[in-house]
C-alpha cells in the first residue's frame, strides 16, 4: 500500500480536487440521500487566489492523498495573515476535507496540510474552515438525518473519527437551530416587538434593491461592529464584503433583509435571512447554470419551505434591548404570510448563551451540531 500525496497546481487539479466529493456521497444511499454537491463554479472561484478576495491577505495549498494509484481524499491548507495579526497567534486553518473511511489517507492529508503550515511560522491547525470564519466552517457530528439547508457543511459521520484519531481535539462546539415558525406565540411576539419599537424610538424596512451598494455599506458597518468580539471572527475587508454582497444578490429576498433604524435614521441593527436554495440545488448536481440544471433549478426554487438566518447584527450600545424581538417578528410574519414556517438559525457558538436563549424563546431546538478542531503542530 502506498500513499502518495500531490500539491494541487493547475485548474485542472482543482476542479478534480472539488469533484472528489462526488465519489465519497454519491457511494453511499444514505450519504446520497442528503447530501446537497456543491456548486462547481463557486468552489473554483473560492479555491482561485487570483480571485477569490480573502487571498488578498491570506495564502492557500490544496493537497490530493492518492492510495494505490486513486484519488482517496482532498484537503486545503490556509494561512490567514489577517486572523493572525488581530488575533495576535500562530494559528493556520484545514479545510475542503473529503476522504474515504481511511484513516492512513486521513494522516497522510493532515500530516501535508501541517507540514505546509509549519513553514509559514505557525504553531496551531484549526478546521474545518472552508476557507475562513466567514465562509463555511465546523464538521457536522450530529444530525446526519436532514440536509444541510444553504452554505451550511454535510460529511459522513466517520469523518469525526477520522480527524479525532489524527490527534485533533474539539476547539469549538456550533449549533444550528430548528424553528418551526407554527409554534412561535407570534401576537406576543408583536407585542414585544411593539414595545421595544415604540421606549426606543425605532422603525424597520426591508432592503432596498434599487441603493443596493448603500444598503451593502449600512450592512459592513453593522456585521463588522457587532461580532468583533466573537471567537475567531475576522472583520471582512471592503473586497471580502461586496464579494460575499454580489454572491447573494441574485438570490436575495428583500423582504427577509431587515434594516432597524434609530429616531435619526441611523441603522443600529439588522438581519439577514436567505431563502435555503439548497433544496433546488440538491437536483442539479453542483451545475445550475447549465440549461437543463438551470431548469430544474428554477422548477425545485418554486417550493422552497424554509429559510436561513445567516446574521443577526446590532450595534454593542443597542444591545440586550430586545432588537432581536423586533428582528425575528419580522421574519416570521412575513414567512407565515408565503407559506415559509420553518427556519434555521445558524451557526451559533454552544457557548453563546444568549443566542440560545433567544432561539429558545422563539420556539427554537438545537437540531445539527458542528465541531472546529484544533491541533498543535
Amino acid at each position: 500500500m502506498t500513499i502518495e500525496i500531490r500539491q494541487v497546481r493547475t485548474k485542472k487539479e482543482r476542479r478534480q480536487f472539488i469533484t472528489f466529493a462526488w465519489q465519497v456521497y454519491r457511494s453511499d444511499p444514505e450519504l446520497k440521500k442528503h447530501w446537497v454537491p456543491p456548486v462547481i463554479s463557486d468552489y473554483m472561484k473560492t479555491l482561485d487566489m487570483d480571485v477569490y478576495p480573502l487571498y488578498d491577505h491570506a495564502d492557500l495549498a490544496m493537497f490530493t492523498a492518492w492510495k494505490d494509484g486513486k484519488l482517496s481524499g482532498t484537503i486545503a491548507a490556509v494561512e490567514n495573515r489577517r486572523h493572525n495579526e488581530i488575533h495576535e497567534d500562530r494559528v493556520g486553518f484545514w479545510g475542503f476535507f473529503e476522504c474515504y473511511n481511511d484513516q492512513a489517507v486521513a494522516d497522510a492529508l493532515f500530516d501535508a496540510a501541517a507540514g505546509w503550515l509549519r513553514k509559514k511560522g505557525l504553531d496551531t491547525m484549526r478546521g474545518p474552515v472552508s476557507p475562513s470564519m466567514n465562509d463555511q466552517c465546523g464538521m457536522l457530528t450530529n444530525g446526519f438525518d436532514s440536509s444541510p439547508v444553504f452554505l451550511m457543511l454535510y460529511n459522513p459521520p466517520y469523518y469525526n473519527d477520522l480527524v479525532l484519531k489524527a490527534g485533533h481535539r474539539i476547539g469549538q462546539e456550533l449549533l444550528a437551530w430548528y424553528i418551526d415558525q407554527k409554534l412561535i406565540d407570534i401576537e406576543r411576539l408583536r407585542r414585544i416587538s411593539q414595545h421595544v419599537m415604540k421606549r426606543e424610538g425605532l422603525s424597520v424596512r426591508v432592503l432596498d434593491m434599487k441603493h443596493f451598494d448603500r444598503e451593502i455599506e449600512n450592512m459592513r458597518e453593522i456585521y463588522n461592529g457587532a461580532w468583533e468580539k466573537n471567537w475567531g471572527f475576522v472583520p471582512m475587508t471592503d473586497r471580502e464584503f461586496d464579494c460575499l454582497a454580489r454572491s447573494l444578490k441574485p438570490i436575495a429576498n428583500p423582504h427577509y433583509v431587515y434594516f432597524v433604524e434609530d429616531r435619526d435614521g441611523r441603522t443600529i441593527g439588522f438581519s439577514l435571512s436567505l431563502p435555503d436554495i439548497n433544496q433546488a440545488l440538491k437536483h442539479v448536481n453542483g451545475n445550475p447554470l447549465t440549461p437543463w440544471g438551470l431548469i430544474k433549478y428554477l422548477w425545485y426554487k418554486r417550493n422552497i419551505t424554509m429559510v436561513r438566518t445567516i446574521v443577526m447584527g446590532v450595534l454593542p450600545e443597542y444591545r440586550n434591548k430586545g432588537i432581536d424581538s423586533i428582528l425575528n417578528t419580522w421574519i416570521a410574519d412575513y414567512g407565515g404570510r408565503h407559506g415559509v414556517f420553518a427556519s434555521e438559525m445558524s451557526w451559533v457558538l454552544k457557548s453563546n448563551e444568549a443566542m440560545s436563549k433567544l432561539a429558545k424563546v422563539i420556539g427554537g431546538r438545537p437540531y445539527k451540531e458542528y465541531v472546529i478542531y484544533e491541533k498543535s503542530i
